[in-house]
């Protein structure tokens, strides 16, 4: 059963290949015609066919068009959606603005722009992917049990060695430095699916030439045993079939990106399965994007609703580019061929060759003197007529100048652009000209503006899928706390909030003070990086822009600017006399400000500010001074006697109380005196009424001893007496001796 399922497995995948096959012939159909039309133009633009006659008018009217649309390299522009109080969003606003500023300054940005800019001009298409290049280090090795899988999560990445199916060594590596690159694609190494508009693209493909060590470090060696390496092919006959070396030959390599599956594989003319990474066996996006393709909308400069074939921008004049060519053509054989020629006698063949060569200041002998005094020097001497053909010249020049102009008017490269005016004309008429080539250009700018910021979002989203904390911190240096510091600092601010009402006690140290409040409202990494790898949030919160890509614009808006500053500040200077006479409402002036301000279009955060407007005070009475400053001076006075009276009266009463506080605390302090007195007396009676006691009782006790020593005394000696009679006078005469 597993072997069936192998096999039908492998039968799919080979259907698969010849599907995508067949999708990349049909796709490589479709542009078959432009491709063809668009190195015809590239090589006119490179001037590789030399033919006389020809103008340079593609390269120059590209040339021309490219800074007019594309000049300098974009900054991006992040921000909040909707300027709400979201400090998570902030910082998110602020890690990705200053990383992709890192990417335009260090990874080509402007240079990809460029080239994306060229071919749209050239062959109506331009298109850039966004790549990301981890740089990875060894970290060692670690012990790998039997049957393990690597582990890639974690930001790691871990390479088995052919033990590695046994167990033993696995190398370790990290991710050392990330990188996220906007590579340009070239025109020919970019096929599109079929589809009316860009987000109807069922997939794209991206040609790639491998080197065989190349390949085998990409894919596995059975996957590519069947495909052949041969010398890259060259579009100049000559060099087809040179000998190259091993090294540099080639296999071309296709990437598919399919949207509708939702996988990324290869595809080669000799392999018959489609070809997976040996780092990505199951085809899964490198990057999930939101639209799924690594590149944005390409650039078109021209319109084609209905299809996505690029139309050229050298063939909307290419018809006069040609009469250009001819016209050109014409006058350079008719200015070869108005030359200085004459024609003259042979006989003075010999005279007059002396002549031509002849030094300056130089007199020549001649032998037939009289013919030439008869007839003169003009009249030996017959010059070609060139009068015809020197009109027929300047006609030609004003057709080419004519032609030109139209040329011109086709592309919106007016007479402004190329630097060339008038000098009797107005600055009117001069701004006139630039206003329009400007509209003729709009569109081209705007387009290529798109394209840039459309970019810069592919960028963004590769970023923050794939960037680390730590890489964003070095390169945005922006400080903040991990989720765990971010705790301690919660805790410490409870801490000191609980310390904050008990007394210090005795030895211990005194508590710390409180953490910043402003520490605890800053976001950490943690809630950073969860706000960046949801796809969805960022995109609702987050908004990714551009600023203008044309210098242009930059010095229109600088001007609008400045004029509608002017009317906010003379309708200010206007209304604030009306308004502080009472002849206007504060409302009706604001509304009137509100108006200049709307039609400009200064953005929600101004017009939050002028809504808070409020009316002016009137201005003060400059007879009113004197008598005011009389008025303060009373006041003055009359607050200084108060507060005089007011202190006055606290010391007595501060006195009044310290004598009732001094005189209840010497009664206090009697009582107190006659209290320990009384308690000494007490306690001194209890303590002889208890020494007495224990007196009275030892007595008792010698006396009860006493007595009873006596009967026993007095029973020995009467049994003494009983027993032996001479006995008991002896025993009596000692008992009284011994009592005395």
């Amino acid at each position: 059963m597993a072997r069936l399922n192998l096999i039908s497995a492998a039968d799919r995948s080979e259907k698969d290949a010849r599907i995508w096959k067949k999708e990349l012939q049909l796709a490589s159909k479709r542009e078959k015609e432009w491709r063809d039309a668009a190195e015809k133009v590239v090589k006119r633009y490179r001037a590789e066919e030399k033919k006389k006659g020809n103008v340079a008018i593609l390269w120059s009217n590209t040339e021309t068009l490219r800074p007019a649309i594309y000049n300098s390299r974009p900054n991006p522009d992040v921000r909040r959606r909707f300027r709400d109080a979201d400090p998570v969003g902030k910082a998110v606003s602020e890690v990705l603005e200053r990383s992709l500023m890192v990417m335009v300054d260090y990874e080509c940005t402007d240079q990809t722009l460029k080239n994306d800019t060229l071919d749209g001009l050239l062959v109506g298409r331009g298109c850039a992917r966004i790549r990301y290049v981890p740089s990875l280090r060894q970290v060692g090795e670690i012990e790998k049990q039997p049957g393990e899988q690597p582990d890639h999560s974690g930001g790691q990445l871990t390479n088995q060695t052919d033990s590695d199916a046994e167990g033993g060594q696995e190398e370790q590596e990290e991710v050392e430095y990330e990188q996220v690159l906007p590579e340009h694609v070239d025109w020919r190494d970019l096929r599109i699916g079929y589809g009316r508009t860009w987000e109807e693209v069922p997939s794209v493909f991206f040609r790639h030439k491998l080197t065989k060590p190349d390949a085998l470090k990409k894919f596995n060696e059975e996957d590519i045993g069947s495909v052949k390496f041969a010398a890259p092919m060259e579009d100049d006959p000559k060099k087809i079939g040179e000998q190259v070396n091993e090294t540099q030959k080639v296999a071309e390599f296709w990437e598919v990106w399919d949207k509708i599956g939702k996988r990324v594989f290869f595809i080669q003319d000799e392999a018959k399965q489609l070809i997976f990474p040996t780092d990505n066996p199951d085809g899964e996006p490198p990057i999930e994007f939101a639209d799924f393709f690594p590149i944005p909308c390409p650039l078109y400069l021209i319109e084609n609703t209905g299809s996505l074939l690029p139309l050229i921008p050298y063939h909307q004049y290419e018809e006069q580019a040609k009469q250009l060519d001819r016209i050109s053509g014409r006058i350079d054989k008719i200015t070869q061929g108005m030359r200085l020629r004459a024609m003259y006698d042979a006989k003075l063949f010999g005279e007059l060759d002396d002549l031509m060569q002849s030094d300056d200041n130089e007199m020549m002998p001649v032998q037939n003197a009289q013919a030439w005094a008869d007839g003169g020097l003009d009249k030996a001497i017959s010059w070609f007529p060139i009068e015809n053909a020197a009109a027929l010249l300047e006609g030609l020049y004003k057709a080419r100048t004519e032609q030109k102009a139209i040329i011109d008017e086709i592309t919106g490269i007016s007479d402004i652009i190329r630097g060339s005016t008038d000098p009797n004309e107005t600055k009117g008429a001069q701004d006139l000209k630039a206003t329009f080539g400007s509209i003729r250009l709009q569109r081209m700018q705007k387009e290529v503006q798109r394209y840039a910021k459309d970019l810069m979002r592919l960028a963004s989203e590769a970023m923050c899928a794939k960037f680390a904390p730590e890489t964003f911190a070095e390169m945005t240096e922006l400080q903040f706390p991990t989720a765990q510091q971010k705790a301690m600092l919660q805790m410490q601010a409870q801490h000191a909030q609980m310390m904050a009402g008990q007394p210090p006690q005795p030895g211990q140290p005194p508590p710390s003070l409180p953490p910043d409040p402003a520490l605890l409202q800053v976001p950490s990494w943690d809630e950073i990086m969860q706000l960046m790898r949801s796809s969805a949030m960022r995109r609702f919160k987050i908004d990714v822009e551009t600023d203008s890509t044309v210098a242009g614009t930059l010095n229109s808006d600088m001007q609008g600017l400045s004029q509608v500053l002017t009317a906010v500040h003379e309708a200010l200077t206007g209304l604030t006399p009306i308004v502080q006479s009472g002849m206007l409402p504060i409302d009706a002036a604001k509304e009137l400000i509100m108006t200049i301000i709307r039609r400009a279009r200064m953005g929600i955060a101004v017009e939050d500010v002028f809504e808070k407007m409020q009316a002016p005070k009137p201005p003060p009475d400059p007879n009113a001074g004197k008598a005011q400053a009389e008025v303060a001076k009373v006041q003055a006075q009359s607050q200084a006697d108060a507060q005089r009276t007011q202190v006055e009266a606290q010391a007595k009463v501060q006195v009044a109380q310290a004598d009732a506080q001094a005189q209840v605390a010497k009664t206090q302090a009697e009582g107190q005196v006659e209290m320990q007195i009384a308690r000494f007396k007490e306690e001194a009676e209890t303590q002889r009424q208890v020494t007495a006691h224990a007196h009275e009782a030892a007595l008792i006790s010698m006396q009860e001893k006493y007595d009873a020593a006596v009967k026993i005394i007095v029973a020995t000696i009467s049994a003494s007496k009983s027993a032996d009679p001479e006995a008991g006078p002896k025993a009596e005469s000692e008992f009284a001796g011994g009592v005395q």
